[in-house]
């Protein structure tokens, strides 16, 4: 079950009807970290009962972030505390970045740490105006920030930018476009992925992405899927294409490598989790998976990205 927002609770205070009791959960983040049980399997960790409420005292900013099966969740940022070691927090936990672990946890759980993790960044980034620079106070359970000044009074709310990633296909040939990003660490190859502009369509950002890219230019540009991807504030729109030209030129230096995959090769590197990206959790791996299957004609294995 998908957690619901209720956003209709944000007008209310939903943290006075349910801190304390065994129907909230809080998720702690520490300067964009989760929080995780240290062993060689992470688990995430959500606290509640006394641990709860000691978040709840002591936390910069409470957010409300919605309800599952008559349980309230809530993200409790203390970034502001110098040294977590010294808090009462359960032992044999560590903050660790969500993006190293996201792909070892189930998904649905993971959207939950990403959807605290960024609220969590946006109100601790977003304490002043950036309209008049006065100071800003939170509103509506932490969806809203207003400007405190009486001249401006503007209202401010958590952004999300779009970026678009895509699976290009070999004009005539039974291929696939991947890039190995200068980011990436060893041989990993992944699809093209970038930002999209101000004043440009899902598909003109699609076409200048992969031409900026690999100077290739495609057409039937072909919506897929989405993912969000709070990292901190984005959501990753999927999308097929297909190549009307074949010189690979890595333009703009973002990628180091591109190269045109065959299937199988691309089959056969799908079985060494060092060179695609992993299989959960992952619109890009998704994206490559879809191609490799249509040939066989058969359900997608061992992938568990949620639409």
């Amino acid at each position: 079950m998908i957690l619901n927002r209720a956003s209709n609770l944000r007008f209310d205070d939903p943290l006075e009807r349910g801190s304390g009791n065994l129907n909230s959960v809080f998720i702690p983040i520490w300067r964009d970290k989760n929080l995780f049980l240290n062993g060689n399997i992470p688990q995430a960790v959500m606290l509640k009962g006394e641990h709860g409420q000691w978040l709840v005292e002591n936390a910069a900013q409470i957010v409300f972030l919605g309800v599952k099966e008559g349980t309230m969740f809530f993200c409790a940022d203390i970034s502001h505390l110098e040294n977590v070691d010294t808090t009462p927090l359960p032992e044999k936990m560590v903050f660790e970045d969500l993006r190293s672990i996201a792909t070892s946890i189930e998904p649905e759980e993971a959207g939950y740490l990403a959807y605290a993790r960024a609220l969590a960044y946006w109100n601790r980034t977003h304490l002043y105006c950036g309209r008049c620079g006065s100071p800003t106070e939170s509103k509506k359970c932490g969806h809203e920030r207003h400007c405190t000044s009486k001249s401006c009074e503007c209202i401010h709310f958590p952004r999300t930018d779009p970026a678009v990633i895509m699976l290009v296909t070999h004009p005539s040939e039974d291929k696939c476009l991947l890039g190995h990003n200068k980011r990436f660490k060893g041989l990993r190859f992944s699809t093209i992925a970038g930002f999209v502009e101000p004043g440009e369509s899902l598909e003109h950002a699609v076409a200048r992405e992969v031409k900026e890219e690999t100077g290739i230019d495609v057409c039937d540009i072909t919506y897929k899927a989405s993912q969000p991807w709070p990292f901190p504030a984005s959501i990753m729109l999927g999308f097929r294409a297909r190549g009307t030209t074949t010189k690979i030129t890595c333009i703009d230096e973002e990628l180091i490598e591109a190269r045109w995959f065959p299937r199988e090769e691309v089959r056969e590197m799908a079985e060494n989790q060092d060179i695609l990206p992993p299989s959960r959790y992952s619109i890009s791996r998704w994206l490559i998976d879809s191609w490799l299957n249509e040939k066989i004609n058969t359900p997608i294995v061992n992938v568990k990205f949620r639409r």
